[in-house]
């Protein structure tokens, strides 16, 4: 059987990546698959769950660039890391994340045969000019706007030199695919999944119900999430309830500028889910996503989402049908919002249809059809 050796800088994370090869995990332990995940910890140790080990190395030299993903260790190859991983122990290799790690094992792997997947789950580039961006905001714009535009320009070729090593390229949309058209020879889609069981409308908890329609959104609270729309739309209007569900950098901006909305922090499980279920419809303003793990999530749970016509979400929802795709802008999104609201009907069949749009996209169809990838490259 084959044996799969998974590199990822985020593993213990919260995020859609970490959540992604979670799942994974387990479901290779389920089906007997090998598997080792490679990843950063606070500490070495290394945990066996039936045919999966989890191999953590800490930083030796770390420096933390983000609010919730792991350090980069400017050593890039850690003693632990290179003393665990033996390119001669498998079958394929998943290059899951650019970071040290993910660097560290493609300089490990460079006179390896083996094939070498890389999945490109961020844009990354965008991400980094959005955090410049931000933290030079007391700088003058024609300081700030230049250096930002550098670090996008400097991570974009650190993705292709990154990417350029691996034999397969995965991304989670057609759009995203579209996009990167040139820039890896070979791109296949690597879908997600979502578990009906845990997220469903049955979780809806009456005893969260507010005066006004509940708008909710589900995700990390950063700049590049693009949540200043949220911003300018609510607190202007008090027709509608913002609920948040989520941590970051920007929570304390985002509390002091929508006294009304409600925040309840980092959720998961059942809290997780009574929230999705119990809100009216959900909304995501982010323009960088390349996929949306959330959607699915609402989506399982009968919201209709309002998703922009940048990045990847827009490919989950059926305009109209399952949910409403709107141009980023407070004019756009308020129409959307008013046509959930003034219609019940249509509404209640975006929920129904949203509910069933999911029903395929489960987890196992997600792996299977990556375990295909790996095979038609052993062939």
């Amino acid at each position: 059987m084959i044996k799969i050796a998974l590199i990822t800088d985020c593993f213990y994370s919260v995020n859609g990546v970490s959540k992604t090869y979670q799942h994974f995990a387990r479901w290779c332990q389920a089906k007997k698959i090998t598997l080792d995940v490679f990843t950063i910890g606070e500490k070495a140790r290394v945990t066996t769950k039936g045919s999966v080990r989890i191999i953590e190395s800490p930083a030796v030299w770390p420096v933390k660039y983000y609010y919730d993903l792991p350090p980069f260790d400017t050593r890039i190859i850690s003693p632990h890391f290179k003393k665990n991983f033996n390119p001669n122990q498998y079958d394929i290799f998943h290059l899951a994340t650019p970071g040290s790690l993910g660097l560290a094992a493609t300089i490990l792997l460079a006179n390896s045969n083996a094939p070498k997947v890389g999945v490109f789950h961020t844009m990354l580039d965008e991400y980094i000019k959005s955090w410049t961006s931000s933290s030079l905001k007391v700088l003058p714009q024609t300081i700030k706007n230049p250096v930002a535009d550098l670090s996008q320009i400097m991570v974009w070729q650190l993705l292709k030199w990154f990417y350029s090593k691996t034999d397969l390229l995965l991304v989670p949309s057609l759009i995203l695919k579209n996009k990167l058209t040139g820039f890896h020879p070979r791109i296949e889609i690597f879908p997600r999944g979502v578990d009906t069981k845990i997220f469903n409308p049955k979780y809806k908890n009456p005893r969260l119900k507010e005066h006004q329609p509940i708008a909710l959104y589900v995700g990390r609270l950063s700049t590049e999430k693009n949540l200043d729309l949220l911003v300018e739309i609510f607190k202007r209007r008090a027709d509608v309830k913002l609920w948040l569900a989520g941590d970051g950098p920007y929570t304390a901006g985002l509390k002091s500028q929508l006294p009304n909305a409600k925040f309840f922090g980092y959720l998961t499980g059942k809290k997780l889910s009574e929230i999705y279920a119990s809100a009216d419809f959900f909304i995501f303003p982010s323009m960088t996503d390349t996929f949306g793990n959330v959607i699915l999530e609402a989506q399982a749970c009968g919201l209709p989402a309002i998703v922009t016509t940048q990045g990847g979400p827009q490919e989950l929802i059926k305009h109209q049908k399952t949910g409403l795709i709107a141009k980023p802008n407070v004019k756009d999104f308020n129409q959307a919002i008013n046509y959930l609201i003034t219609n019940h009907d249509k509404k209640l069949a975006m929920s129904q249809a949203a509910i069933t749009s999911v029903q395929d996209k489960t987890w196992a169809a997600a792996f299977e059809k990556l375990i295909k990838s790996y095979e038609n490259l052993l062939v």
